[in-house]
Parts: structure tokens; sequence; C-alpha cells
């Protein structure tokens, strides 16, 4: 489905996109005639990607779920101190990245403590931004301030999810 946003998005784009896709340099025409056609044809190739990406978009009340459950279940494992469980959550780029599950625990305690100590938990919302899953959750932390936290969410060839990676965003907000 397009966004208005993406169709405003496309629309500006357009021509420079398909004039770079085409080999064209038009300062003041649109080309010959073979070039026309070659931007058309690049034209009806992209927005039938579009089409085909966004289709891939739905996600079943199951994959919903099971993000929900992937998130839960290493929030859990952090607050026990299970660096093995909690890494198994991870997806296969963080974990070669950080290469050990304690490495990786002790980036969690030392950079997203808000995460690693999760209080309340809320899912707020689950969206699609750039062709990326982004799970927003809303986590109170010890001392009560209010944060989001924005899980990028991988689906494996298993069709399980993984944790790609999280962004936290303190709110203004303080729990009572």
């Amino acid at each position: 489905m397009f966004t208005i946003r993406r169709v405003l998005a496309f629309a500006a784009d357009r021509d420079a996109l398909l004039d770079a896709a085409v080999g064209v340099s038009r300062p003041g025409g649109h080309g010959t005639a073979a070039s026309r056609w070659r931007r058309m044809l690049v034209l009806v190739a992209l927005t039938l990607s579009n089409t085909v990406a966004h289709a891939a978009d739905k996600l079943t009340p199951a994959d919903r779920q099971a993000i929900e459950q992937t998130i839960r279940s290493q929030l859990e494992a952090f607050g026990r101190e299970d660096a093995d469980r909690a890494f198994n959550f991870a997806s296969p780029d963080i974990q070669r990245m950080f290469r050990s599950s304690d490495a990786f625990l002790q980036m969690v305690r030392e950079h997203y403590e808000p995460v690693y100590r999760a209080g309340g938990v809320h899912f707020v919302k689950l969206d699609t931004v750039d062709g990326q899953w982004i799970q927003t959750v809303q986590i109170v932390d010890d001392e009560g301030r209010v944060w989001r936290a924005l899980f990028t969410m991988r689906r494996q060839p298993d069709k399980s999810w993984k944790v790609g990676g999280c962004q936290l965003v303190q709110t203004s907000a303080i729990a009572t």
C-alpha cells in the first residue's frame, strides 16, 4: 500500500532516478525516443517492485505475537542476567558483532540500562519503516522515567524473529 509520503517522495525524485537508471542527461529535453522508452520501463519496474515489497509488509497475527514474545523473552533474560538466553534473541548480525554473550550483555548494561533493567513494559505499535519492522515498546526504568525503545526486528530463514537493534528515546514522562 502506498502512503502519501512515499508517493510524494517518489514523484519528487522520479525523474532524477529514472534519468540515472537509464543514463540520460537532459538539461533541456527529455532525451531520445529510446531513452523515453527505457525510462517508462524503469518506471513500471519500480512501481511493480514497490507493490511487491508492500505486499511483503503484511504480518500475520502469529508474526506479531512472535515479535512481541521475542522482545519480552529477551528483556526477561536481561533481568535474570542470563547472557546466553538474551544473546540467543539477537540477530546473527548482532551476534557476529559482539561474538560472545558476555560481551553483548556488558554492552547492554553500559548503554541500554532501561532495557537491561526494564520495569514496566508496554508494547505500543509495530510499524514498517524503510522495509524494516520496528516494534515500539514503552519501558519504565527503576527511577520511574519513561522510555521508548524502538526494536528493529529481523525475520530469519526459519521464519522466527530476532532483535536486530534497539534505539532508546527518553520521554519527558514520569511514571506514577
